[in-house]
């Protein structure tokens, strides 16, 4: 009977004893912020799981109430000074090790993969090996696939043209972003463009396993559990996280195909790819293992199908509902591309350099995030002074801290975006444009910084001027276009984001960006 009183007592005293240490004696304890976050991550568990992503925007309410430097749990600290940032995320140049924090990166189940080896030296040997695929210059190389695939994406716009059924853009896009970087991966795609329904399935299993994190990062022993099991079991228990666990598979067997010399298509083609050629590298031969490789593969497929498809979604949306930034995007590229026969034969720094198409682009990624939860970052070795601007107090954020910043708090920082939630290319034209390129972290920046940049920005580029030579909207039409396109069913709800689950996510219930095409006689 004792020991039955005793054993409550016992475990009330260590949650007591633990929490006091975690208030008083943490290295971070001198950092302001709320008490509970302070003392258990059931405070973050709350607002990911119970209210369904809202973290960040209660990390930035604290902002208000605490300042611009905040404790966000027991262990890992929040900041909100946009000039901070190149601090946080500092570059290879600066002389600083950044790691990455693993209680994050473990949520994906991709523990393998460049985007989630937490180690600084780690990562920079595993990135060496796929930096030169995502080069300027090697990506430029694969302007003629990129462009037969925007030309089939213009194909498929024109068949539903006058025929009354409803575009899913949203789909389209993906379709088209996943058959270009699967067959950069692996010389071969599953010509989603060409499906009648712009086959979903990978976009479907890349989303659910992408925005899965939230949960995932507070019961990471799940993915491994699901990942255990037989297709049939995993489908009973749970339809969506099977599908991403089936897409995991799918992948390794890709790798494997490679591996093993039965993937030869390579040879066909006119640019190398990555997994048919980092065979070849430099690597260490333990770090060429099926299994690691294929971690790395799923990293870039899923963020190269569903990252530039959701720039090129709402910058549709925005161009469909903004008559008077669709005239000015259409009378500059009617400017460099005098007759839409000329798609495709205007080479990419052309494209690059105008400066109206540019700004759209930019407005698009601004709003869209890149991924919107905080990316936090590790010095290993040093502490980092942080000032606060208002007060001048400044706090010594110690060695081995996880410091996280937000690109949805950042690019809606109204001292520096503002009418924040407005879609203005024009921001990015004026005298002081320049000096807003720094608080553009779609991408974000440092050593860690998203790989697939030029790549995604050659689809953008390619895509956009395509599209937008040859279609318009009811009020906005090109005498030569071959049709315009109505927004239908669709409003802002469908853009903005709503809640955080490492991707942004907006309205229950969503379908995406859907149009209707006609032609224009209509």
């Amino acid at each position: 009977m004792v020991l039955y009183l005793l054993i409550p007592i016992v475990l009330w005293g260590a949650v007591l004893y633990i929490g006091y240490q975690r208030l008083y004696h943490s290295p971070i304890s001198h950092i302001p912020g709320p008490k509970l976050a302070a003392v258990t991550r059931l405070y973050e568990a709350y607002y990911d799981l119970w209210l369904g992503g809202q973290y960040t925007f209660k990390i930035i309410a604290l902002h208000k109430e605490y300042g611009p430097i905040i404790r966000i749990s027991p262990w890992e600290i929040h900041v909100a000074d946009p000039d901070f940032y190149e601090v946080v995320y500092a570059s290879s140049a600066s002389g600083h090790r950044r790691n990455k924090y693993d209680w994050f990166t473990k949520s994906f189940g991709l523990d393998n993969a460049v985007f989630a080896t937490p180690g600084h030296d780690l990562h920079r040997l595993r990135r060496s090996a796929l930096a030169p695929y995502f080069s300027m210059t090697s990506v430029r190389r694969l302007q003629p696939f990129l462009q037969e695939r925007v030309n089939k994406l213009l194909e498929r716009f024109e068949g539903f043209r006058d025929t009354g059924e409803v575009l899913n853009t949203s789909l389209a896009y993906a379709a088209f972003t996943n058959d270009v970087v699967m067959t950069y991966c692996f010389a071969r795609h599953d010509n989603r463009l060409e499906a009648p329904d712009f086959d979903p399935s990978y976009r479907d299993a890349s989303y659910f396993g992408s925005t899965a994190g939230n949960y995932l990062k507070h019961a990471p022993w799940v993915n491994n559990f699901m990942q255990s099991l037989p297709n049939s079991i995993a489908e009973l228990l749970h339809p969506a996280m099977a599908s991403f666990v089936a897409q995991k598979r799918e992948v390794l067997a890709h790798i494997q195909s490679i591996t093993s010399g039965h993937n030869a298509s390579h040879q066909d083609l006119s640019h190398p790819t990555i997994f048919h050629t980092i065979l070849d590298c430099k690597l260490p031969d333990h770090e060429k293992r099926d299994s690691r490789l294929s971690d790395d593969a799923q990293v870039l497929t899923m963020a190269g199908t569903l990252t530039t498809a959701w720039v090129l979604e709402v910058t549709t949306f925005h161009l469909l509902s903004n008559p008077s930034i669709l005239r000015t995007l259409k009378a500059e590229l009617s400017t460099t591309i005098p007759s839409p026969n000329d798609i495709g034969a205007i080479p990419l720094p052309t494209l690059e350099s105008l400066p109206y198409l540019t700004a759209v682009i930019k407005e698009g990624l601004r709003l869209t995030y890149g991924v919107s939860c905080r990316l936090a970052r590790i010095d290993p070795d040093n502490s980092i002074p942080f000032t606060d601007k208002e007060t001048g107090k400044t706090y010594s954020i110690p060695p081995g801290t996880p410091i996280g910043m937000t690109s949805v708090q950042i690019h809606h920082d109204e001292s520096l975006f503002p009418d924040s939630w407005t879609f203005r290319p024009e921001r990015w034209l004026g005298p002081s444009s320049k000096a807003l390129e720094k608080y553009m972290v779609s991408f974000t920046a440092g050593s860690r910084q998203c790989l697939g940049i030029n790549l995604a920005y050659c689809e953008l580029y390619l895509g956009m001027s395509a599209i937008w030579r040859v279609w318009g909207s009811r009020e906005v039409r090109g005498g030569d276009d071959v049709g315009f396109f109505e927004l239908w069913e669709t409003g802002k709800s469908d853009v903005e984001i709503e809640s955080d689950a490492f991707l942004p996510i907006v309205r229950k219930g969503s379908q995406g960006i859907r149009v209707k095409a006609f032609g224009l006689d209509k």
